[in-house]
């Protein structure tokens, strides 16, 4: 095994034994116990997914907050608010090991207008 995969290993172990992926599998497993929950945050996460990729002509804040308001009361329960924000902290520790490897290495990106 290359040294580079050795600490993508322990990187790996890093996040696994954080606190933010440790929260964010308590809550999740706490989700799971109530299957109707669980599948509204999905239709919510799925549809939010779907407007931000979208390429319609839309106003896309317009739209978002339409999402936001449909499903206000769901996220105002605290099961439901816990573990978005579980999940987000996540994300964001995943976002910032990206950003900080693209920071440091010298790499040519090309971006292509799709």
């Amino acid at each position: 095994m290359s040294y580079v995969e050795d600490c993508l290993k322990e990187l790996t172990l890093a996040v696994l034994n954080s606190e933010e992926y440790t929260k964010y599998q308590e809550i999740r497993g706490k989700i799971k116990l109530e299957p109707e929950k669980e599948r509204t945050i999905h239709n919510f996460r799925r549809r939010n997914y779907l407007l931000q990729r979208s390429k319609d002509n839309m106003d896309l804040f317009e739209e978002i907050d339409r999402l936001e308001q449909e499903f206000a009361r769901f996220r105002q329960e605290p099961l439901v608010d816990e573990y978005l924000a579980a999940e987000l902290a996540v994300c964001r520790l995943i976002q910032n090991i990206n950003m900080t490897l693209m920071e440091q290495i010298d790499f040519d990106l090309c971006f292509v207008d799709q």
